[in-house]
This record gives C-alpha cells, sequence and structure tokens, in this order.
C-alpha cells in the first residue's frame, strides 16, 4: 500500500506538469490554427482547445484534450468532429500538420487527399503551406487530384492501375515537364485534351507559353 501510495504520488506530480504545459501550450496552438484557418478562406473561424481532469491516470496524463471548433458567425463551439465539414477538416488537418512539423523533427511527411472537399483559391492556398513545409528541409508527398497542388509539386509522379485477368497492378512513373504538362491537362479536362487546358497547365505550371 506504502508502494503504491508513493507510485500514485509521483504520477498525480508529472501529470499535473503534464497538464500545466498543455494549457500553456493551448493558447499559443490556438492563436496559430485560426491564424493558418484565415490564410485558407476561414474569416469567422474559432478554434478551442479544451481541456478537461479525468478522473484516473492515463498513459496520457490525467487529461482529455477536446478541439472546439466553429466556422461561422454566430455558431457554438462544438467537438470538430461534430460540426466540420469534410472541407472544413482537411483544412484543419494541413493547419495542425504544418504546425507539428515545426515542433516535431518529421523528415518525410504524407498527406493522403487531404485536400478532399476543397478546390479553387483554397486548394491553391494549401498547396502554398505543403510548399513552404518542403521548403523547411521536410520531404512532403501529397497523393491528389486538385491541379492545383499538384502544379506546385517540385517534383510529380503519375500512378495508376491496370487490371489483368487475375489481378491489378499499381504502377508509378516520373514526369518530365512535358508529360507534367500533358498529365496536369488530362486532370483539368479528362481524356480530350484541349489546346485551352494545355494552355492552363502550362500557366498553373509557370511555363512560359
Amino acid at each position: 500500500q506504502k508502494q503504491e501510495a508513493e507510485a500514485r504520488r509521483q504520477v498525480d506530480g508529472i501529470a499535473a506538469k503534464l497538464t500545466e504545459l498543455r494549457k500553456k501550450t493551448a493558447k499559443k496552438v490556438e492563436k496559430d490554427i485560426v491564424s493558418s484557418l484565415k490564410t485558407l478562406g476561414m474569416p469567422n473561424v474559432r478554434f478551442q482547445v479544451s481541456i478537461a481532469p479525468t478522473e484516473t491516470p492515463t498513459p496520457q496524463g490525467m487529461d482529455k484534450v477536446s478541439f472546439l471548433f466553429s466556422a461561422n458567425l454566430g455558431s457554438s463551439l462544438q467537438n470538430i468532429s461534430s460540426v466540420a465539414s469534410g472541407g472544413e477538416t482537411a483544412r484543419v488537418m494541413l493547419s495542425l500538420k504544418a504546425m507539428l512539423s515545426g515542433a516535431v523533427s518529421l523528415p518525410t511527411i504524407i498527406f493522403d487527399e487531404i485536400d478532399t472537399g476543397v478546390s479553387g483559391h483554397i486548394a491553391e492556398s494549401m498547396a502554398h503551406i505543403m510548399r513552404h513545409m518542403g521548403e523547411q528541409g521536410r520531404q512532403v508527398i501529397s497523393i491528389t487530384h486538385l491541379t492545383q497542388i499538384a502544379a506546385l509539386g517540385q517534383e510529380h509522379y503519375k500512378v495508376w492501375k491496370e487490371d489483368t485477368d487475375n489481378t491489378t497492378f499499381s504502377h508509378i512513373t516520373h514526369l518530365n515537364q512535358q508529360e507534367r504538362v500533358a498529365e496536369i491537362a488530362n486532370m483539368l479536362s479528362g481524356s480530350n485534351v484541349s489546346p485551352e487546358a494545355i494552355n492552363n497547365a502550362k500557366a498553373l505550371l509557370g511555363i512560359e507559353q
């Protein structure tokens, strides 16, 4: 019983320090996430880190941490998993990962269609965030169907599947500049690539026409 009491005293002390650190860091997280989300087309966003005590210790301490979120004026803060749309969740996840990559050593980051539910200038803003992460000495791999994101990558790989009688093969190939123009034009207009799509692809890639 003495050993158990001493162990619990130590756990409580460590958990209290962790709670204090979380509360201190939460304010900066909230500020940074809101700032990032505003650049991603959410001018009225509110984001709050909720830290509530748990009754018993867990491997993560004695806190229950929740992310509360509101994208619109007049809306109350609620758990992000309950109220955020697919596009809003994608933007929050990108903002969180971009922030975490600056605090934790993450040499490689893979985004698997994190752009789901966004398009237009929002997709372009997300692409710029990913490119900036790559310029900070990290390898950023983004699986995407959006031309705005594909065009801002430093390298471009095409992935496709091929069916045979018995199985399906996945293929990947590195694209040169000419192939990249053709692929982005294909992403823009489908199988019937028009001259306008070619010109648009070159514009996205910053190639003089």
